[in-house]
């Protein structure tokens, strides 16, 4: 029986790459070609890292390459401690984000099979709802434009479903074991840098076991979800004090997204999901061609842009955003099966009622006094900006209800026909959602790679770069070991950088890389690398001269921003700031020495510590459950005594 079993996972297993694979086929017709849009934001979210940990040997807490210096794993968005890193690491940037696409959607698909089953769904209609929830264009719209932070939404279902075997666990022992799933699954989505699917499945846990504590008159489903994300917080510690640490210093830029029932009506059941060519040039294919400016960018070529007006229209919700924000085709068949199942209201109300929720989220600022108002209210959600990402929950849902109607409802006595007419459905429904969105896909990377050369990383030389297309600059200056200082990033402190030149031409107010700021002398650095500097105080004569006259001491400013965590010539002496740029004081006695700036983070280290402690108490409990279940048997008690009390008393 056993046997059966593991061979009959290994099979679904097989046959979630294979359909992976299948759909994300036209990715990898070139493997090594580059994407647009927001590819090369992620592309240097995944390689900054990489360079950091193989060609620098350090742990990647800090970029010289972003923003004129900026936080890397503090960077709510950082993914370099997700598991699917690892394609990364031994592929590079390019191929290894390809084949961790493969590797979402194939978990994805697996975990909303067993999720459907877990919810009494035949076979089928666990095939059905897979497809439904992972061939919708929200996860290839994400793919095709290079948000690799969406791809995470893919570990939802194992998410819900570990929840659900923990909350209807019979013994302790059991629903230990499940929590520390869960909790495993969704500590993964924060440290993979999917911020989105974090809040999203945070919010469903919380909502749908509070639904599940009135309908069972039970609170256990609460007890385990707190359990599992309190865990999830104590497992991804290593990365959460730092982001905690780093975003309560730093305000994070406001917008708002245009949303309307009719954007979401065309993003649920248009057929045209497929993003239209001249929204590569302008970025918004909904907006009428006459608003598009031109601009001159090279001899006898002229590409429509953005004017500033426009774009601030845009972030205060006067105009739609780019069409794959909204993306996520599903089709008229499995939202009237999902409409069918209110047929069953009393065995699928949860779901329901947890569908309407994030549908009316996902309408934002349209319903005037709805959801999504409140939400942004809430402490770690008022930085959320993008209403219609929670569209993707309503797709998943959707999926569930659908299902599980097409499990219920029988229509014809004859068992064959019954079963021939739901794979007749569910063919056709998989193939619709193929047309629709596999189309998003074909010319999702058209660029190819550029030839570049790492001429800086490994040595003492480093440029930083301004650039008129930062959006486009990012990665390939990365490769050359270029900083970019006007980023394209959300999350960044105030740039106080200079340029050493801007689009390749050499900048006037460029003072040097390191520099005494009384007497304008650049130094060189000895050595350079994203944590480390350091340099000789030498060939400086008009410092020299000061020095060794009255002046009991000079600035050396380093052309980087400043974070605390900077050391300046051993741990026990902290680096200091010259407007916003790192600098520590010098003086006669450091003439002709070699000095060093070092960079550290406090949270880090605290939360590596307490990473690290509940890493090994998971998996001791895991080993052990029973030992687990005999040290929370006490709370498990004294919750059983108030939920008695609370659900007697109501």
């Amino acid at each position: 029986m056993l046997k059966n079993t593991t061979l009959s996972i290994i099979a679904t297993v097989i046959v979630c790459l294979l359909a992976a694979f299948l759909f994300l086929q036209p990715i990898f017709s070139n493997m090594g070609n580059w994407g647009l849009y927001d590819w090369d934001q992620h592309l240097f979210y995944h390689a900054s890292p990489r360079i950091s940990l193989l060609d620098f040997h350090e742990f990647p807490l800090w970029t010289p390459y972003h923003c004129g210096g900026n936080l890397l794993l503090a960077n709510p968005q950082s993914p370099f401690l997700s598991p699917f890193f690892l394609f990364v690491l031994l592929f590079g940037a390019v191929a290894g984000l390809k084949l961790e696409a493969l590797a979402y959607l194939a978990v994805g698909l697996f975990g909303m099979f067993l999720l459907a089953r877990k919810l009494g769904c035949s076979r089928f209609a666990s095939v059905f709802a897979a497809a439904v929830f992972m061939f919708s264009s929200w996860f290839a719209a994400r793919v095709a434009v290079g948000h690799t932070t969406f791809f995470p939404f893919a570990l939802l279902p194992l998410a819900f479903l570990f929840y659900l075997n923990a909350a209807s666990a019979s013994g302790l022992s059991a629903a230990v074991r499940w929590v520390i799933a869960a909790a495993v699954v969704v500590a993964v989505m924060f440290l993979s840098g999917g911020i989105y699917p974090f809040y999203a499945a945070v919010i469903l846990l919380v909502l749908y076991s509070l639904l599940d504590s009135v309908g069972m008159r039970r609170a256990t489903p609460l007890a385990a979800v707190a359990a599992i994300l309190a865990l999830a917080m104590l497992l991804s510690s290593v990365k959460l004090l730092p982001v905690v640490d780093f975003t309560f210093g730093v305000a994070a830029e406001k917008d708002v997204q245009l949303t309307s029932a009719g954007i979401v009506y065309k993003s649920l059941l248009s057929r045209g999901q497929s993003i239209p060519e001249k929204d590569i040039e302008t970025g918004r294919d909904l907006v009428p061609e006459d608003q598009v400016e031109m601009r001159s960018t090279g001899p006898n070529r002229q590409l429509p842009i953005w004017g500033r007006q426009k774009e601030l229209d845009t972030l205060a919700g006067k105009l739609p955003w780019r069409w794959h924000e909204y993306s996520a085709y599903v089709g008229i068949i499995p939202l009237l099966l999902a409409a069918l199942s209110i047929i069953a209201f009393r065995r699928n109300w949860k779901l329901i009622l947890a569908a309407l929720f994030f549908l009316v989220i996902a309408l934002g600022n349209y319903l005037p006094f709805g959801l999504w108002q409140l939400l942004r209210q809430l402490p770690f959600f008022s930085s959320l900006h993008g209403p219609s990402r929670f569209i993707i929950i309503f797709v998943f849902l959707v999926a569930l209800l659908a299902a599980k109607a097409l499990s219920a409802v029988k229509v014809f006595p004859n068992k064959k026909i019954q079963t021939a007419v739901v794979a007749v459905i569910i063919i056709a429904v998989t193939a619709d959602l193929f047309f629709v969105s596999r189309p998003l896909l074909s010319n999702a990377f058209p660029l190819a790679p550029l030839e570049v050369k790492s001429t800086n990383i490994g040595t003492a030389d480093f440029i930083q770069m301004g650039s008129s297309a930062p959006s486009l600059s990012q990665y390939p200056n990365l490769l050359q070991g270029i900083g970019t200082l006007n980023c394209y990033e959300r999350l960044h402190f105030r740039n106080r950088a200079i340029p050493q030149f801007v689009d390749g031409e050499p900048y006037s107010g460029f003072v040097g890389n390191a520099y005494i700021a009384e007497t304008n002398e650049s130094l060189n650095f000895t050595h350079f690398s994203p944590q480390k500097i350091s340099l000789r105080l030498s060939g400086i004569p008009k410092a020299e001269a000061a020095l060794s006259s009255n002046v009991s001491e000079l600035t050396l400013v380093i052309n980087q921003n400043y974070y605390k965590g900077w050391k300046f010539d051993g741990s026990s002496k902290e680096a200091g700031s010259r407007r916003g740029l790192l600098a520590a004081l010098i003086k006669k006695d450091d003439l002709g020495r070699e000095v060093t700036f070092a960079f550290s983070s406090p949270p880090f280290i605290l939360g590596s510590v307490i990473s690290v402690l509940a890493v090994a108490a998971a998996a001791l409990a895991f080993w052990k459950p029973n030992r687990a279940a005999a040290v929370v048997e006490p709370a498990a008690r004294l919750l059983r005594k108030l939920e008695s009390y609370v659900f007697r008393q109501s």
